[in-house]
């Protein structure tokens, strides 16, 4: 057995008030660069050195979310502590035949489990998927981009199951723990994690709640920080992922009937992901893990054309408007470039080629030293690429007035005759984030308009101004509007007659 050197690792103040915090129950929010990856894995290692043959859970948004961030993060915060991968643990089976003891209770499957030679494990338990923590009774929790994760579904799958007890760790410091770190949340559906400040100022003797910037963190070079802003696409991202400033609530927004626990969805083919196995590369996250995706249906895409060029891609299903997933990019990257090298692979399983376009009347403009338009380049690209192509976007652009009555009639479900509206959530974040962060202002001819001032800025992230809103208008109004006007007149004159 290889016997590893003796590593010195100095925290940080905050890594140190984590650490040192008699608390069971810790919330961390930590800006990036802050050392969030060096508290998890020794949160990690304590809880394997306090009670061995004890399970914990692990906790991700998503199985997807676990395999490409959550597992990493983890691997490498245990490396800090001088814990290597298929020496000190191995992931993904049991470690039995290695010598490893086993945990007081073994589960069932071993393709998502942690385990370490004293029998302790960490089960990864996805909140999208009911089952990933069925049966466990764990010792302890915790969880990485905790903003991300469902309260709802995270005190449902795993807070009922942190109830073990054995008499053997009765003295255990972290028996029915918690520990959550996360960056601060940048849309509405991570507020409850900030809100966790407040259960830790009415209960701290339970509760702590850390905040730290990457300031905190002596070990980053100065230059660093600099580097950080000249590259971060907004000051607003910039003060959020590196120091760990809230950005405030937009009030007045354009989609205000907008409610996350409503309109935003999880829906991951599981059965899938669990076949691709802890290893799972880039190309293996394509359209096979949506389970949200009729493979024998066309798609709706609809792009936003300019410097910035994005892509929504939805379907009407039954008495659903689903947006299934949005795509972008900057310059110096091209409209081609968006296909080509994204929603092309990612679509690439999809079985009904078939395509309906939507896009901005600028699509009908020349391209630049071309004789193509826009909207016949996209066709072009895609066809040769094996999909058929039908071009939707015809007559006069809605009004802004239009969108804003339109869609939030839609939001708010009141009118029969009109689809519900469900976004895939873990599919579209940056679409989300604008969405949220759309404002609404009083046009100068009366009516409503999007406030676009973030467009013509270049230091706000254009993924968080509102192209990918208009992208997403553009096939609901064509393919609705008609009929909620119609349902306008028919209650007024219903009125009218009833009067």
């Amino acid at each position: 057995m290889m016997i590893s050197k003796k590593k010195f690792v100095e925290l940080t103040i905050p890594q140190l008030c984590c650490v040192m915090a008699q608390q069971r129950h810790k919330y961390i929010e930590m800006g990036r660069g802050g050392g969030k990856t060096t508290i998890f894995g020794y949160q990690m290692r304590e809880l394997v050195r306090q009670m061995p043959k004890a399970s914990f859970a692990l906790v991700g948004s998503t199985y997807s979310q676990i395999l490409a961030r959550t597992l990493p993060s983890a691997i490498e915060g245990l490396e800090m502590f001088n814990l290597h991968q298929d020496i000190d643990f191995v992931v993904g089976r049991c470690g039995k035949k290695h010598g490893y003891e086993m945990p007081y209770q073994p589960p069932n499957q071993w393709n998502n489990i942690i385990h370490f030679p004293n029998g302790a494990i960490f089960q990864l338990v996805s909140l999208d998927n009911a089952n990933s923590g069925r049966g466990l009774n764990s010792y302890a929790e915790l969880g990485d981009e905790a903003a991300l994760l469902d309260p709802e579904k995270l005190f449902t799958n795993v807070k009922t199951t942190n109830r073990a007890k054995k008499e053997v760790f009765k003295d255990c410091s972290l028996l029915g723990s918690e520990f959550y770190v996360s960056s601060t949340p940048i849309n509405k559906k991570g507020k409850w994690f900030t809100e966790m400040e407040e259960v830790a100022k009415k209960n701290p003797k339970e509760y702590a709640f850390i905040k730290a910037s990457a300031l905190s963190n002596p070990y980053l070079n100065p230059a660093w920080f600099k580097k950080m802003r000249d590259q971060a696409v907004s000051e607003i991202l910039y003060n959020a992922e590196i120091l760990n400033i809230r950005p405030k609530e937009i009030v007045d927004g354009f989609y205000g009937n907008l409610i996350p626990a409503k309109h935003y969805y999880t829906d991951y083919n599981n059965s899938y992901l669990e076949t691709i196995g802890v290893v799972a590369r880039s190309e293996h996250f394509n359209s096979n893990q949506d389970n949200d995706v009729r493979v024998n249906e066309p798609l709706i895409m609809s792009v936003d054309f300019g410097v910035f060029n994005c892509c929504v891609v939805s379907q009407v299903q039954d008495d659903t408007y689903k947006v299934l997933k949005s795509f972008f990019v900057k310059s110096p990257k091209l409209l081609d470039d968006l296909f080509i090298e994204q929603v092309i692979p990612y679509y690439r399983p999809h079985q009904e080629k078939f395509v309906y376009l939507y896009g901005g009347h600028d699509g009908n403009n020349r391209l630049p030293n071309d004789e193509r338009t826009y909207f016949q380049q996209i066709i072009e690209v895609l066809t040769k690429h094996g999909w058929t192509v039908y071009l939707m976007t015809h007559g006069a652009a809605p009004t802004h007035t239009d969108k804003y009555l339109l869609i939030n009639a839609m939001l708010k479900e009141h009118q029969m005759r009109l689809p519900k509206m469900r976004i895939n959530e873990h599919n579209n974040p940056d679409l989300i984030i604008a969405l949220e962060r759309t404002e609404a202002k009083e046009a100068l001819k009366g009516g409503i308009e999007k406030e676009k001032k973030d467009e013509r800025n270049k230091l706000f992230p254009q993924q968080h101004a509102p192209h990918l809103t208009d992208a997403f208008d553009i096939p609901i109004m064509t393919m609705f509007n008609d009929i909620f006007k119609g349902s306008s007149l028919l209650l007024s004159e219903s009125r009218i007659q009833t009067t």
